[in-house]
């Protein structure tokens, strides 16, 4: 069949429903388009319901999928790796040039649906009508301050008007699964409050809020927003280098700042606008810490929490939510899942803080203090301007924007204001999750700003009392995300989350697929290499040592991916055999000390990062994919 006679037999499909089969075509191109070697973009099942009920349940939708290049199995419609982008970019123009009434028309008007990422890159292409896009239109603003630095708080301030839309926060609300994630957090929360009573631990009044926050964040950076470094060649899908930004007025029409991109292949020239319309994050989901932080705040606000754009000067930006039952605002870093670890910045990526801003639609505060443990420190480096004019100017802004909210609101806004200025006065010391080094973008780009470092985190100390019958294990499951200290006479020691069990890591994470109900080890995301270390040390009053050592160690590689471990004590390296995935060893016999350590790196592509993968299982799995045996003796 001719690609017009399928154009045909989708346009006689109703308006409403060629355009909507139209928008999902569209955005599959786009996907693939925007990440070429991610094997599962490029595969549509069956028994999805938008693929059945929106594609292949439509006339002409089955054959757009095959023009395409799709090829039909039992269970899905898989894209050859081989079909040229573009070809896909050649059919998705077509697509966006069919006209309802008549396909056989030449210079065809694009679908007048909600903005897409599709068709905004389409207006940018061809200069067509920009009226049929969505935009935020802020009120005019009148600025007050002469100081350079106080005028960027006034329109950053002004911007932040945008994150109280309703109708954008409504736009928001629809795209998050809020019921699987509810569901995960009263899961969380009954497990917590089950430990605190078992283990008699002091109750940090966690509400469903604060874990919903948690399960927020993780499905945030997993599944809804993307990284971007550089974009992948719009003509070949390859590896593009930075060339300089655009001063192109057509580029600029929905932004003041467009990147541009050459690819190192073919040379082809790609765009990449650094969006900051809300509206048209929701459809692009993808940039960097400024996007994904505005879009979190706005996600957080559309649940009905109180929640605020935070805006380091060195250029890093986060979210702050406040939570109503532990009465103060958390830290939230969308591109790192972290949560409440607001010292990260300064301990573990090595930032000079001066000035931290906090804005929402209805206050702007000095957050400085909560993002350092050095008060004084900070203090010498901000010469902006006087500590007087900045706070004179807060409060000349917030008094101004609450001026029409109710007494009762003004009245609430102070007093939580007065409690949060009472605990930035207080210095906090770091935790030791507050000293890891960045994850997000590059390792280049990470390392070139002096934010990745790593920090020695967690020691297996072996005392006398372990070692009963001269044997004990230490086991790990990726799906319970929990270590067993398994004593020699069954008695078991637990340790939650994998992080607080390893010694050393650096660009590594745990990898949820909800999609595939898989779970792994890997290393974060657009980096090259990743490291993982245990180590475990008999305590002085152990009067044996170590003779057989036994290690289960399950793995997988994909593409060219490498997984290399060795174990290691005092001059005696022990290779983990490649094809195997168990070792056993009496190679430390006689030791008192010893260390797993694994390197993670190759892979190809975009999603290179996945091709080296340990301890993958079943997400409601029961099984220990990580088990350390070992077995004792007596002194010589």
């Amino acid at each position: 069949m001719s690609s017009e006679e399928v154009f045909q037999k989708l346009k006689s499909n109703s308006s409403s429903i060629c355009e909507e089969t139209v928008r999902i075509l569209v955005k599959i191109v786009d996907n693939i388009v925007k990440d070429p070697n991610n094997l599962k973009v490029r595969s549509l099942q069956k028994s999805n319901s938008t693929v059945k009920n929106k594609i292949l349940a439509i006339k002409g939708g089955l054959e757009c999928l095959k023009l395409l290049g799709f090829q039909e199995g039992d269970t899905n419609f898989v894209l050859p790796s081989s079909t040229p982008i573009s070809k896909l970019e050649e059919i998705k123009r077509s697509l966006l040039n069919l006209k309802t009434n008549d396909v056989h028309q030449g210079a065809i008007p694009k679908l007048k649906t909600d903005i897409t990422a599709s068709n905004i890159k389409s207006y940018q292409e061809n200069d067509d009508d920009l009226d049929n896009v969505k935009r935020f239109v802020l009120p005019p603003l009148t600025l007050k301050f002469a100081n350079p630095f106080l005028q960027r708080i006034e329109r950053q301030f002004h911007h932040a008007l945008a994150f109280g839309d309703k109708d954008c926060q409504k736009r928001a609300k629809k795209l998050i699964p809020l019921d699987q994630l509810e569901m995960n957090a009263q899961r969380n929360l009954r497990y917590l409050q089950t430990r605190i009573k078992k283990e008699k631990l002091q109750d940090p009044e966690f509400s469903v809020q604060d874990m919903l926050l948690l399960e927020l964040l993780t499905w945030f950076k997993e599944e809804f927003f993307s990284w971007v470094n550089s974009p992948a060649c719009s003509s070949c899908g390859k590896s593009t280098t930075a060339a300089g930004m655009s001063s192109d007025q057509k580029d600029l029409t929905f932004t003041s700042r467009v990147e541009v991109y050459q690819c190192k292949s073919c040379h082809h020239v790609t765009k990449f606008p650094r969006y900051n319309d809300l509206n048209i994050l929701l459809e692009t989901r993808r940039g960097r810490c400024g996007e994904w932080a505005q879009v979190f705040t706005l996600f957080c606000r559309s649940l009905g929490w109180d929640a605020r754009y935070v805006v380091d000067e060195l250029d890093h930006v986060w979210t702050e939510v406040y939570s109503v039952t532990q009465n103060r605002w958390i830290h939230c870093d969308p591109c790192e899942n972290a949560c409440d670890t607001p010292l990260m910045y300064e301990n573990g990526w090595n930032k000079k803080l001066t000035y931290v801003i906090a804005y929402s639609p209805e206050e702007v505060q000095d957050v400085t203090w909560r993002y350092s443990s050095n008060h004084k420190a900070v203090l010498a480096r901000r010469k902006n301007c006087s500590e007087d004019d900045l706070i004179g100017a807060l409060i000349v802004l917030r008094n101004e924007r609450q001026k029409t909210m109710s007494k009762s609101k003004q009245s609430y806004l102070t007093k939580r204001l007065v409690y949060e200025l009472l605990e930035l006065m207080v210095e906090r010391k770091p935790h030791d999750n507050e000293k890891l080094g960045r994850t997000s973008g590059s390792k280049s780009w990470r390392m070139a700003r002096g934010e990745v470092k790593s920090e020695n985190m967690y020691v297996w100390r072996i005392a006398n009392k372990h070692v009963v019958d001269d044997k004990l294990s230490i086991k790990y499951s990726t799906a319970l995300d929990k270590y067993e200290f398994v004593k020699g006479d069954g008695c078991v020691i637990t340790v939650d989350e994998w992080s607080f069990g390893v010694f050393d890591s650096t660009n590594i994470f745990r990898k949820e697929e909800k999609d595939w109900k898989t779970v792994y080890i890997c290393r974060s995301e657009g980096t090259d290499t990743g490291s993982i270390s245990w180590k475990y040390e008999l305590e002085n009053d152990v009067t044996r040592v170590i003779d057989v050592v036994s290690l289960k160690f399950n793995h997988k590689i994909y593409e060219n991916g490498v997984v290399e471990i060795k174990l290691i004590s005092d001059g005696i390296c022990v290779d983990f055999p490649k094809s195997e995935e168990s070792l056993e060893t009496r190679a430390f016999s006689g030791v008192r000390e010893f260390s797993i350590q694994v390197n993670l790196k190759g892979g190809k592509g975009d999603v290179a990062w996945q091709h080296a993968q340990l301890f993958r299982q079943a997400i409601h799995s029961e099984d220990y994919p990580f088990v350390l045996s070992l077995t004792f003796k007596a002194k010589n």
